[in-house]
């Protein structure tokens, strides 16, 4: 990604089942910590809960996913998890969201190395839709 980007107003959502590390998968996480980005610093941040997870197991990829993120992401630019559909990953691409599908860490410790431009994309965490 740009470091550029970082510059301008912008959300980025991070999944999550625990509250405190980065979600093991896009589709089931529980909830997404939404942070408000400006100018390269967090100026906000909110939870916003997922109450219909999807799933590659339910067809979710295709179907159940993008009505999340139209409904429950419909604001953000960025995505950090750590698992994801490859259904997914280019449908969010095509939706002008940015994945950021890494190993799994503390949410704060992702969202800082994004705000560094330091955040390594693991693409081996991609599974067949």
């Amino acid at each position: 990604y740009e470091v550029a980007m970082l510059k301008k107003r912008h959300k980025v959502a991070v999944a999550t089942q625990d509250g405190t590390r980065v979600g093991a998968h896009f589709g089931s996480a529980k909830e997404f910590h939404v942070f408000t980005i400006d100018d390269g610093e967090v100026v906000g941040k909110e939870l916003r809960s997922n109450s219909v997870p999807c799933s590659h197991h339910d067809g979710g990829e295709t179907g159940g996913c993008w009505d999340l993120i139209e409904s429950l992401l419909f604001d953000v630019k960025v995505v950090i998890c750590s698992g994801m559909g490859e259904n997914a990953y280019v449908g969010i691409l095509r939706r002008d969201i940015l994945p950021m599908v890494t190993d799994e860490v503390p949410i704060e410790q992702a969202l800082q190395d994004y705000l560094r431009g330091e955040l390594r994309e693991n693409r081996d965490l991609l599974h067949p839709s």
